[in-house]
């Protein structure tokens, strides 16, 4: 399966349940190193309002990105992603405040 189906099954799979959960498929690094991350996205709470996610995972360095939606009334959708991280390592990312996640994957590009 190439990266860019790995990364659009990934995209289609994940999920955010309202108890906070966040399913997720890890996809494979480019080249022959597959990225491991053994568990799913742990989502965080921080101050006023805000939104995050993090992870470990191992096979290569990688960062987490999440897809955050406001919770007002115009639900704009977009991007955030957390710091590069070594194998081993864990990325943190926020949304704004007053928005939600509704998709994290980890990204190796």
């Amino acid at each position: 399966m190439s990266i860019r189906s790995r990364v659009a099954a990934v995209a289609t799979s994940v999920a955010l349940a309202g108890a906070g959960m966040l399913g997720l498929a890890s996809p494979a690094s480019a080249g022959t190193t597959a990225l491991i991350c053994p568990s799913y996205p742990q989502i965080i709470d921080g101050s006023g309002g805000h939104k995050g996610a993090r992870i470990s995972c191992t096979g290569g360095s990688f960062f987490l990105a999440i897809r955050c939606e406001t919770l007002d009334a115009r639900k704009y959708r977009y991007w955030h992603y957390g710091n590069w991280a070594a194998s081993g390592g864990t990325s943190t990312v926020w949304c704004d405040r007053y928005a939600k996640i509704i998709a994290a994957e980890p990204r190796t590009e």
